[in-house]
């Protein structure tokens, strides 16, 4: 390091310690969402043939040419410094035109390193970006600031390229030529590719965002493009060849006609990736990873140009769009996903807040069954509730039935058939009532799956014998639906006019058979001295299928694995009912109705769960009607899978298989198929809801692979349907079971119908569609019911304009799932919600040293420096801008208090396309002024000086992240997925929600294989099995330099002083990390004071032995201070125990460690010091970065002084913060 680096890191270090000191009291919740792990695939089975039939040559063809709470105040003190040194900070750079082209210099002869440098290491750099460092880090010396500094933040991470504020537009042909810049793009290995920008709202269906191309070989090319609106990227070499797998289908899309953010990372060839890696992030969020190559720019010899927008090949412009490119960095390592999340942050949006308009009514979310938290069951060892169905009975009780899951949420091991009643509406619940649940394999080869399986439930009442049934599906010990024999095994036998069960007996191949009061027949008719319980009556009826030889008990006939009975039934899928005739308080023991519904070229037959219904009008007025789907022998799970009803005419006494949607079916190509042999993909459909129109027609409701909603019709009371499949692109699918239920209001027709809205099994919608004369539907509200997780739902009429709904959701560090219940009204169902109409100021607050923070109710960014005018006619000039919500300006002293007009210049735009107002807010004093920010802070008169005791208040528990420092936090390696059902994740990854929505194909390009597609469950759509957990991280946390780790268990607070309030202590253990891994925070250091607002840092701060409100006293003069200093929070001694990570989001990498945690975490970079987070009451969470150097100036300095100063103007915020999100709870 040469000494003009090292002053400047002295200095550096120096503010960056400073302003940390602010910084820890203030705190930061981060910048919203988190890397998401939303669709990843391992390696690709794909052949080269294979890859070169997907390329985009035969796809597109030739398409011709915050909170105030946040603030970091780490600006203030660069503000401060340049002021102290007569720096004046430059805005010119900011209000720059937003179409003027802006480049950063080359370096020409930058070496590619082999491999990614860790975090927290320096790569190595040659002389001229080392220059072009320098010349960075003068500029920050300088005072000028990025309009977007707090994003570009990340260490070790220099543009070699960068692009600012271009168009391509008519004007240049849709294109903006990058040849300058295209022999350090070949030097390239290891990379990171990333483009902010805003396409039109009618752009083309696909169009180039960044490429390099070939003049002579058209299939020559690297493309980061956008298809229907999904980022995707496709590279090819000299023989058109394809680089990765298809990203086409990948799971995360932009918004059109918005801001965005697109990020590319390659990874060359290395140990832990031996055939390299490539991911792609939309807004920050990881959309799919591929493990097939690392190939880059430099394995494409003939490349000749570089562009953004429409793409040279072999001298044919193609793939253009009008474009905004705010900006084009390219960097010569690979981000972290954490470091990509920090580069995008700005570009992360939730959707905008929406109110209940007049008269709509929703209650509070009660849990109904409540599963387990952190992987760990609950009180009653039960891990996880699946699969809800929500019946009203004619008395009005509500009775929910689930999936009582034991061990795990998958479909299989121990589950219980389960029903709750309600008599109240919901209000109140009784205790569980167990239908069935078989008992365990007591000698099970594999536990997790050692037990018959009862699984998923409908619910449906006679409404003439009032009789209540639930009928679901049963497999014997096993992995569910991936247990069945993979050839057929007879499971049933006509002996004179009478269906006999067959058993199999070990070294035998006759038929077995169950008779009369269970007596097991020979294959030639004779009865033996075996007995199976036909008619148990154990509690569960556990003891069904028990096998005797006289009155020893041998085993279980539904036992699989070393088994102590000599016989067992096929392999195979059936379906049971119980009954109950006092409104669900007791229930039948199980009976097979299989026999009676199942043909034998059906290989699976299962219930689409939730609720039937009974037919109320027509000739098969009083028919009972059960959703059900089934596959055939031949082609199963890869591509047979197809909706049908059974049914029952007499109460419910026999049942009978209806015609599948899919029988003689002709698709719009004109193949015909039929649901007994097909194997086709798309046309699928599976778990599905019924209704009734007054017409008489069924309505089938299917889950599909389409990705829009599909709706069956029946004339003939479920027998056969229509050949028409309606799709409705007002709904989406994402492939996950919906429910829906036919409903009458001031004497109209409607369809109500509630399903999760995306992506994937997030964000509960429930939809109303109005019935029209001819039968068709017309779609016309959508409103959200539960944000984050849900999946599986039932719904109710309840009358009077009331309805009821069960659904699965999991929050924070919940197991999946738990089934949760909300009532709603016909005025929340039918009325619009109320959307914002613009994006306004909540809060415009002076910071100190001249600094204002304006915060928006929603999401804004900042292209052209705005300049803010004053009422006095003055301005305040933007600086850069601090998160999603925050902008930071500069205005002189005196102008503090006024309020803003306008804007005299530039502009501020919304993310959510909404008018932007300033006008109206006003500068509030936030330090020292007539209007405290302190006000609502109760007065400390306790802890150092006073007689009283400590002031405490209980804090609800912290359940977020806490970020590690210089290195990345541990990961768990995941195996390969390897396929499953209906939106299956195959054995690998549990508790990591995966992306389920549909594939889709372009052009030519042939529909993807079955194991290409996803699956989120076997019979409905759950993840897989946990088969590697993630183990617990006890490790400590990272240290500085070389500093030891501490070795100190519980943090002690010894007292607080000035208006502090004292130490919250009863927040439990955190033990959380990044990206799902339990990480290093058990252990924290003994805190021993630490000035101005910094929470000591282990052994490398002096300790501070002053006096108190910053005066710098001799430390002989005043005893030593072990407490919080002026308005710290001292830090808590016990911690949440966390399981999170990243997004709640959905699925599937198998690298990655497995997420349980809540929505929203915050990850910080790798680089900085561990951020701590403090829940201070609902709605008021707060995350300081700890400064990042460890070298401190000597205690006298000028310049430590004022940033002091500048603490203690953050020190204040923080109190006025507090003070004010009390008063908004």
């Amino acid at each position: 390091m040469n000494q003009k680096n090292f002053d400047r890191k002295q200095r550096y270090g120096i503010r960056k310690f400073a302003v940390g000191v602010a910084s820890v009291t203030i705190g930061a919740v981060g910048f919203g969402v988190n890397p998401v792990l939303a669709n990843e695939q391992g390696n690709s089975t794909v052949t080269a043939a294979e890859n070169n039939n997907q390329g985009l040559s035969e796809l597109p063809k030739e398409a011709s040419s915050g909170s105030l709470a946040h603030l970091d105040s780490e600006l203030a003190g660069k503000l401060a410094t340049a002021k102290d040194n007569g720096v004046e900070v430059d805005q010119d750079k900011l209000k720059k035109n937003e179409t003027t082209e802006s480049e950063t210099t080359t370096p020409t002869n930058t070496p590619a390193a082999d491999n990614t440098p860790a975090p927290a290491d320096k790569p190595e750099t040659d002389s001229a970006t080392t220059e072009a460092s320098n010349k960075d880090q003068d500029k920050e010396e300088e005072g000028v600031l990025p309009r977007d500094y707090y994003a570009r933040d990340i260490a070790n991470a220099t543009p070699v390229v960068e692009k600012e504020d271009v168009e391509t537009n008519s004007k240049n042909g849709q294109r903006v030529d990058l040849a300058s810049e295209l022999n350090a793009l070949k030097k390239l290995q290891n990379a990171t590719i990333h483009m902010e920008f805003k396409p039109d709202a009618k752009a083309p269906d696909f169009y180039n965002l960044f490429s390099v191309s070939s003049d002579k070989k058209k299939d020559e090319y690297f493309t980061m493009a956008v298809l229907n609106n999904t980022a995707l990227i496709e590279g090819r070499d000299a023989n058109g060849t394809q680089f990765y797998d298809k990203y086409t289908d990948a799971p995360l899309k932009i918004k059109p006609g918005q801001w965005n953010s697109v990020t590319f990372t390659v990874e060359r060839p290395n140990a832990e990736n031996p055939g390299g890696k490539v991911r792609l992030y939309v807004n920050g969020v990881l959309s799919r990873t591929s493990l097939k190559s690392g190939k880059f720019i430099k394995d494409m010899p003939d490349i000749t140009h570089a562009q953004l927008g429409a793409t040279n090949r072999a001298g044919k412009s193609v793939w253009g769009a009008n474009l905004q490119v705010r900006n084009l960095s390219v960097y010569d390592r690979v981000l972290t996903p954490e470091e990509v999340q920090k580069r995008s942050q700005l570009f992360e949006r939730s959707d905008l807040e929406q109110k209940l308009p007049e008269g709509a009514k929703v209650t509070e979310k009660q849990d109904v069954f409540e599963g387990g938290m952190h992987n760990k069951p609950n009180k009653d060892g039960i891990k996880s509730y699946r699969i809800p169905a929500l019946l009203k009975t004619d008395k009005g009780t509500l009775i929910a039935g689930a999936d009582e899951r034991r061990l795990h949420h998958s479909d299989w091991g121990d589950i219980g058939m389960v029903v709750r009643r309600s008599e109240d509406k919901g209000k109140t619940w009784s205790d569980r009532v167990t239908i069935t649940n078989l008992r365990d394999n007591p000698k099970a080869s594999n536990p997790s799956i050692g037990s018959p399986v009862n699984i998923d439930m409908v619910l449906v009442q006679d409404p003439a014998t009032k009789r209540i049934f639930s009928i679901y599906d049963m497999f014997p010990e096993g992995q569910g639906i991936f247990g069945m024999a993979d050839q057929r095994e007879e499971a049933y036998k006509q002996i004179d006019g009478k269906t006999y069960q067959i058993l199999y007996k070990e070294g035998e191949d006759g038929s077995y058979t169950i008779r009369e009061n269970g007596t097991v027949y020979t294959p030639d008719g004779k009865p033996t001295d075996y007995r199976v319980v036909v008619d148990p009556v154990k509690p569960a009826y556990s003891d069904k299928g028990d096998l005797y030889k006289g009155n020893q008990l041998l085993g279980n006939i539904y036992f699989t694995s070393n088994k102590t009975s000599p016989f067992r039934v096929a392999k195979d899928s059936y379906l049971w009912m119980s009954y109950s005739d006092d409104d669900g308080k007791t229930w039948s023991a199980p009976q097979d109705i299989t026999p009676m519904v199942k043909a034998d070229w059906m290989k699976f037959l299962g219930v689409g769960p939730g609720t039937g219904i009974t037919l109320h009008t027509g000739p098969h007025k009083g028919r009972i009607i059960v959703p059900v789907y089934t596959t055939n022998q031949t082609h199963h799970l890869n591509g047979s899978q197809s909706s049908r009803i059974i049914y029952s005419d007499d109460h419910g006494k026999t049942w009978h298989m209806g015609g599948g949607v899919n029988d003689h079916r002709t698709l719009t190509d004109g193949t015909v198929i039929d649901s007994s042999t097909m194997s086709n993909y798309y046309a699928q459909n599976t778990e599905s809801s019924v209704v009734q129109l007054n017409n008489g027609d069924l309505k089938l409701f299917m889950r599909g692979l389409t990705g829009d909603l599909q709706v069956a019709t029946s004339k003939d009371g479920g027998v056969t349907w229509e050949n028409d499949i309606k799709r409705y692109a007002d709904v989406k699918d994402v492939y996950v079971q919906l429910a829906a239920i036919h409903t009458m209001h001031d004497g109209k027709e409607y369809i109500v119908l509630s399903n999760a809205g995306g992506p994937g099994r997030f964000n509960g919608l429930v939809h109303l569609a109005r019935v029209e004369e001819n039968g068709e539907l017309t779609w016309l509200k959508h409103n959200p019911i539960q944000s984050g997780k849900f999946a599986y739902n039932s719904i109710q009429d309840l009358g009077n304009g009331e309805y009821g709904l069960l659904y699965e959701h999991a929050d924070n560090n919940q197991n999946e799932y738990t089934l949760s219940y909300k009532k709603f009204n016909w005025d929340f169902l039918s009325k619009d919600m109320i959307s914002p109409t613009e994006a306004k100021v909540t809060h415009a607050v002076h910071m100190g040293q001249g600094i204002i923070a304006m915060e928006f109710d929603s999401e804004v960014l900042v292209n052209q420096a705005p300049t803010l005018q004053l009422a006095n006619g003055k301005t305040a000039t933007f600086m850069t801008q601090y998160d999603t919500k925050t902008l930071l300006f500069t205005v002189d002293p005196e102008d503090i208090g006024q309020k803003v007009t306008g804007l005299a210049e530039g502009a501020i735009e919304s993310m959510h396309n909404l008018p932007v107002s300033v006008v109206g807010s006003k500068i509030t004093h936030g330090v020292n002024g007539s209007e405290a920010a302190t006000n609502e802070v109760p007065e400390f008169i306790g802890g150092v000086n006073g007689e009283e005791g400590a002031v405490t208040e209980e804090v609800p528990e912290y359940t977020g992240p806490l970020a590690t420092a210089g290195e990345e936090a541990p990961t768990v390696e995941k195996p390969e997925f390897t396929g499953g059902v209906n939106g299956e994740e195959g054995a690998v990854v549990s508790e990591v929600p995966e992306y389920t929505g549909p594939l889709a194909t372009v052009g030519e390009e042939p529909a993807p294989t079955v194991e290409k597609s996803e699956f989120t469950g076997g019979v409905n759509g759950v993840e897989a099995t946990v088969t590697e957990e993630a183990p617990e991280y006890t490790g400590t946390l990272a240290t500085v330099g070389e500093e030891p780790a501490p070795t100190v268990e519980k943090l002690e607070f010894k007292g607080s002083v000035n208006a502090v309030e004292a130490a919250v202590h009863e927040l439990p253990e955190f033990k959380g990390g990044v990206n799902a891994v339990l990480a290093a925070s058990n252990e924290v250091p003994e805190y021993t004071g630490g000035a101005n607002f910094v929470l000591a840092a282990s052994n490398e701060v002096p300790e501070y032995t002053g006096g108190a409100n910053f005066v710098l006293a001799a430390s002989n003069e005043v005893p030593e201070y072990r407490g919080g200093a002026n308005f710290v929070l001292a830090a808590s001694n016990a911690l949440p125990e966390y399981k999170g990570g990243v997004n709640g989001a959905e699925a599937a990498i198998h690298e990655v460690p497995e997420y349980k945690g809540e929505t929203k975490p915050v990850l910080a970079a790798a680089n900085e010091r561990p951020a701590k987070k403090l829940s201070l009451g609902q709605g008021a969470t707060y995350q300081a970065p700890a400064a990042k150097q460890n070298e401190l100036p000597n205690t006298g300095s000028k310049e430590n002084t004022t940033l002091i100063s500048i603490g203690l103007v953050a020190g204040l915020l923080s109190v006025f913060t507090l003070g004010k999100k009390r008063k908004e709870n």
